[in-house]
């Protein structure tokens, strides 16, 4: 038999005093991030893309915090993944929902007392911060006492971004100032809701941050795409910036040459969007293709419903990079697409899909019938449009490039405070 040795108290304390000095020191050393969120309720595009980001970044090196106005499924989300969660409840006219609150003088005054008081109370979270991330204009707005007083870096994040005119110019241009830094998707979306000038006066501020996709998941050997029937399909919201009727317009004269044709909607209409749908629905029975339109509403497993589509079609009027079309292209299905906003970016014409004028039904249809035709040369734009996110738009590019930046620009600031 062996016998065991009784520890030495004196090695055991050095032991325990060693590992916990390692744990202070490298919670001192993690950059501590707050992403400030402005949740709907929903679990839309910008929440998960936020969730990839969160569970992908090296917690050895990065801290982060979401901090939020309401408790919902982004909360619960990040919980399960360790992402530490604050939830600082907005108040009053305060939780009134972006156009209505700008639109509204008796709100606006009101709102004004309650950003302060939201200030004051999210401070204790904010403190803790070495950089905050606001998701988007209203959330660098409300958050504008802090961020002038403080000088914690700032960045503002922007998904497609609001039309520059009216009170919303104005906002636009306080809410640049008062920002140290903006990531957006591409520099035509930035000139595009900033305007060429103040783009180019304030482009040291800007960063281009492309969107990665999940490339595990979107992995098209992964299904077998059924073959009874063509499926020509589309990923978005019912809203009228995203063109949907000219995709609906162009279906007669795509069942002229193919007629065994299904169109397949996956999407919801947001809030104060519920009568577009309606529309497009209206506009299906006005064309008399109701059997060959599909509703599907909201889809949970993407992959598996971009894997049965044989076309890909996004007619939008305005786009920053539609993380829709990265998923199909990342599924190897082809791709139709409006020249608008960065999609060019990712949509190489003619080699990995096409791209169309916008509000264009005919040339929907054209594209569609061209890639239905033509079996050999869609097989090749797939696999080429495949490379590309593989090569470019990968989530692990992604997280990389937002991990280098966010050490620059904390250790930028380390070296202003000394």
């Amino acid at each position: 038999m062996g016998c065991r040795v009784r520890p030495n108290p004196l090695e055991q304390n050095i032991l325990y005093f060693s590992q916990a000095m390692s744990d202070i020191t490298t919670m001192d050393s993690q950059i501590r991030v707050v992403f400030f969120h402005i949740g709907s309720g929903k679990l839309g595009g910008g929440e998960k893309m936020l969730l990839r980001l969160l569970d992908s970044i090296d917690k050895h090196r990065f801290k982060p915090t979401i901090l939020t106005q309401t408790e919902n499924e982004l909360c619960e989300r990040a919980r399960e993944r360790d992402i530490e969660v604050a939830v600082v409840p907005f108040r009053g006219s305060l939780d009134t929902y972006n156009r209505t609150l700008l639109s509204n003088p008796l709100l606006q005054f009101p709102a004004l007392f309650r950003i302060a008081q939201f200030n004051r109370d999210a401070k204790p979270c904010l403190d803790r911060a070495d950089v905050i991330w606001c998701q988007n204009m209203r959330a660098v707005l409300t958050l504008f006492p802090y961020l002038n007083l403080s000088r914690t870096p700032a960045i503002w994040n922007i998904g497609l971004g609001i039309e520059d005119d009216g009170i919303v110019k104005k906002l636009q241009w306080i809410s640049l100032r008062t920002v140290d830094h903006v990531f957006i998707e591409s520099k035509e979306q930035a000139k595009h809701v900033f305007g060429e000038n103040r783009f180019k006066h304030h482009k040291d501020k800007f960063t281009i941050f492309h969107k990665g996709i999940d490339t595990n998941k979107f992995d098209p050997t992964r299904f077998q795409p059924p073959n009874d029937i063509i499926r020509i399909g589309t990923a978005a919201s019912l809203t009228p910036r995203k063109g949907l009727r000219y995709l609906i317009e162009a279906l007669p004269a795509v069942l002229e040459r193919q007629r065994n044709v299904v169109l397949r909607i996956a999407g919801e209409a947001p809030d104060g969007h519920k009568a577009h749908k309606q529309e497009l629905r209206s506009k299906v029975h006005e064309l008399g293709i109701e059997e060959c339109v599909e509703f599907m509403g909201w889809v949970d497993d993407m992959p598996q419903f971009l894997s049965a589509l044989d076309v890909f079609v996004l007619p939008s009027l305005n786009e920053g990079i539609p993380g829709a079309v990265r998923e199909a292209m990342a599924m190897k299905v082809p791709v139709i697409a409006t020249n608008v906003g960065g999609t060019a970016d990712i949509v190489i014409d003619g080699e990995t899909g096409y791209l169309i004028p916008p509000k264009d039904s005919q040339a929907i249809a054209d594209r569609i019938i061209q890639i239905l035709s033509d079996e050999r040369t869609a097989q090749q734009m797939s696999e080429r449009g495949y490379k590309r996110i593989q090569d470019k738009f990968s989530l692990k590019a992604y997280v990389e490039d937002y991990e280098r930046f966010l050490s620059n620009i904390h250790s930028r600031y380390d070296d202003s405070l000394d």
